[in-house]
């Protein structure tokens, strides 16, 4: 089941080991082409948003657990009729982490 998370959670969970970026995807819209992602591109443009102050939470993102790969997906854009690009990423679990602590940091509660 898809959870509201944002990209400062996001950015926690990389940043504390919990979870690690294996790989990412963007998939334009109208062509319906997906195109992967350098990792290391993909992170400096991620830390680049992370910067980005108020913006940074703009973005809206989602994540599920991927039972097939043992790990979580986090995806934005794909519900935002604005934007012509999905931005998918694939996140392999942190050694030593736990789902539940995993699931803790990424979910998103308004206050």
């Amino acid at each position: 089941m898809r959870k509201v998370t944002t990209t400062r959670k996001i950015n926690e969970a990389i940043t504390n080991n919990l979870l690690h970026i294996e790989k990412a995807e963007v998939h334009y819209k109208t062509s319906g082409k997906t195109e992967i992602i350098d990792t290391d591109r993909f992170i400096e443009n991620f830390s680049f948003l992370c910067e980005s102050g108020v913006f940074s939470d703009a973005v809206g993102w989602h994540f599920e657990r991927d039972i097939k790969a043992n790990g979580y997906i986090a995806e934005c854009d794909r519900m935002n009729p604005d934007t012509e690009f999905i931005v998918t990423v694939y996140l392999g679990v942190g050694e030593g982490a736990k789902r539940e602590d995993i699931d803790m940091a990424l979910l998103f509660e308004e206050e």
